[in-house]
């Protein structure tokens, strides 16, 4: 598994989560994401971001049209999954005040990632949220103040996460677990 750094400082969580779950992983700041390192993992996770830049945005839709035309799982982390809905034609809203902190997403849907879960225990850090999600993507989950917390693909293992599992304790464990487990 390849996690690519967008220079977020909860991406030292993302590695350690990982490690804890004996994920074998590699990785990369965004800007070293290259297609030898993408065609070497079999999924990838992007991390969210501190700060907006047309670089991180274009090598980030780089990335996630190398995982849609190759069929790599793709698991995209508040930023992430900004990028993945922007890249498939969505928008984003900005949020009246930025959101911080504990939330609950209640999931409208079974799916591969949080399993029969009727909600999750999630940490949110973020001042934009997906407003429209792309053809072919179905809303799995919402919360108070995003309505698509978590997203998926219709025919791809391909999802975003407005929330940072990295920091949502057990739920957020269990969904990188489960992520990891794809084929």
């Amino acid at each position: 598994m390849l996690v690519v750094d967008n220079l977020s400082p909860f991406t030292p969580e993302i590695i350690q989560c990982l490690e804890r779950l004996d994920v074998s992983h590699q990785y990369t700041r965004f800007s070293e994401a290259s297609e030898t390192i993408l065609t070497n993992c079999d999924k990838v996770i992007l991390s969210g971001r501190r700060n907006s830049s047309r670089e991180i945005n274009a090598a980030n839709s780089k990335i996630v049209r190398f995982c849609y035309d190759t069929g790599r799982p793709l698991l995209g982390i508040c930023y992430g999954a900004e990028i993945i809905a922007l890249t498939f034609g969505g928008s984003l809203r900005k949020m009246p005040l930025r959101v911080m902190g504990h939330a609950t997403v209640i999931l409208r849907q079974q799916n591969p990632l949080t399993e029969d879960k009727p909600r999750i225990s999630v940490y949110e850090s973020h001042a934009y949220c997906v407003a429209r999600l792309p053809a072919d993507f179905k809303s799995l989950g919402s919360s108070q103040s995003c309505e698509h917390e978590l997203f998926l693909h219709g025919r791809k293992n391909i999802f975003g996460t407005q929330f940072h599992p990295e920091k949502s304790g057990p739920d957020g464990v269990a969904l990188l677990k489960n992520f990891a487990s794809l084929k």
